[in-house]
């Protein structure tokens, strides 16, 4: 089994990467999202997928990722490439929190998950994954939606899903509080420059 592969990347489209290993051009299904810093010296964490009639590698930024991408194809009804879908759509720490806080209607937000697979999900996960009510999102309501709506904003403005949660982490208090969206995008937008 291939566990990292260590290379530059040749070509990324349609959550697809060929990773140049020494010569060898690896085609590795990656998040949607994944968006490299640099085309050299690549790591990538990699799942191996074997089924009778296709081998097919899964990587990932993070170690956590592909824990996470694991976890959700183990889950009965959820093969790999619906599990790559939820991990392109939210990052590992927010997926905790959602199956924490038991959030089907935001996790079936991702395209092709309807609400008894996220039900599905939620179950098989909450024990496994060892999350407690405790970590339930720190946004609720009306702040959920303005809050996605940020995140989405930030995305379209260029920026990774990780980048934008720890920019949006010091405004959680100015959404609860309700202020204006574009406020909020722009004193965000002037803090990440």
């Amino acid at each position: 089994m291939i566990a990292m592969l260590n290379g530059n990347i040749v070509e990324l489209h349609g959550g697809e990467a060929v990773l140049d290993v020494n010569g060898v051009g690896y085609s590795v299904r990656v998040p949607a999202t994944y968006l490299p810093t640099k085309k050299d010296g690549v790591k990538l964490h990699i799942d191996t997928v074997v089924r009778e009639d296709s081998i097919t590698l899964f990587g990932f930024e993070t170690v956590a990722e592909k824990a996470m991408f694991r976890q959700l194809y183990s889950v009965s009804g959820v093969g790999p490439r619906t599990a790559l879908a939820i991990v392109s759509f939210y990052s590992a720490n927010d997926l905790r929190k959602i199956i924490a806080g038991k959030d089907i209607g935001l996790l079936s937000k991702v395209p092709g998950i309807g609400k008894k697979t996220a039900e599905r999900v939620i179950v098989e996960l909450k024990d496994k994954l060892g999350v407690h009510t405790s970590e339930t999102v720190e946004y609720v309501g009306e702040s959920r939606s303005v809050y996605d709506e940020l995140m989405q904003a930030l995305i379209n403005f260029g920026y990774k899903r990780n980048e934008a949660i720890e920019a949006l982490k010091p405004r959680l208090d100015d959404i609860n509080k309700g202020k204006p969206v574009e406020e909020i995008l722009r004193s965000t937008l002037r803090s990440m420059m």
